[in-house]
């Protein structure tokens, strides 16, 4: 199971900024990218140095699309660009009301690495789900339908098109998602004996 660290440190490394807050203007959103342009690069070279042909080739497939967008949100002038920060104010406030988002992923997050192993994609498909369900809700009560998009943006540069390909059919009643704990449901940090868990908890500060 050699994607699961990379996958979660690709998602921690990239998408940390949503919850640490939001660029606003040019000149911040120019710096966010420095990070990010950082991160990728880190990235590639675990992948040129340590995957095989094979899997470069696989990790290539699933990440082009969100190397793409990521090109368009960091290059002054593009229409993305100019799109975002016209919903960067409101998406900066409702994505730090997503408190409650987070920590019910992260107590899915738990159950994601304590289920067979043949049942941790699905289950890991309905944590995601959840948690992209949770957050466009909130977005769409304080800034409409239109950020929505904007915020699925954000998520696809994180995580690229591979929960799209492998989760495709795992919403809320999917019969997986029953094994996830209710929303809502308190996090006990002193029960946490997941790595994946307490590397989440690290990037957030839960």
């Amino acid at each position: 199971m050699f994607f699961w660290p990379f996958f979660f440190y690709h998602i921690m490394d990239k998408f940390h900024f949503t919850w640490t807050g939001l660029a606003t203007s040019d000149s911040e959103l120019s710096k966010q990218c420095g990070y990010l342009q950082e991160a990728d690069s880190c990235v590639r070279n675990f992948t040129r140095k340590c995957t095989t042909p094979l899997q470069r080739e696989l990790i290539s497939f699933v990440t082009e699309g969100s190397l793409r967008l990521l090109s368009e949100y960091c290059t002054p002038g593009t229409q993305l660009r100019q799109s975002y920060l016209k919903h960067a104010l409101c998406l900066n406030q409702a994505t730090k009301g997503q408190k409650n988002c987070l920590q019910d992923l992260q107590a899915a997050l738990e159950v994601v690495t304590s289920v067979e192993w043949d049942r941790r994609i699905p289950a890991g498909c309905c944590a995601y789900r959840r948690f992209q369900l949770c957050t466009e809700n909130l977005v769409e009560s304080k800034c409409g339908k239109e950020a929505v998009e904007f915020m699925n943006i954000l998520l696809r540069m994180a995580v690229s098109k591979l929960p799209d390909i492998v989760c495709q059919g795992y919403g809320p009643k999917h019969p997986e998602c029953r094994h996830l704990p209710p929303p809502g449901t308190p996090f006990k940090e002193t029960q946490n004996n997941s790595v994946l868990s307490r590397l989440f908890s690290a990037y957030t500060g839960l």
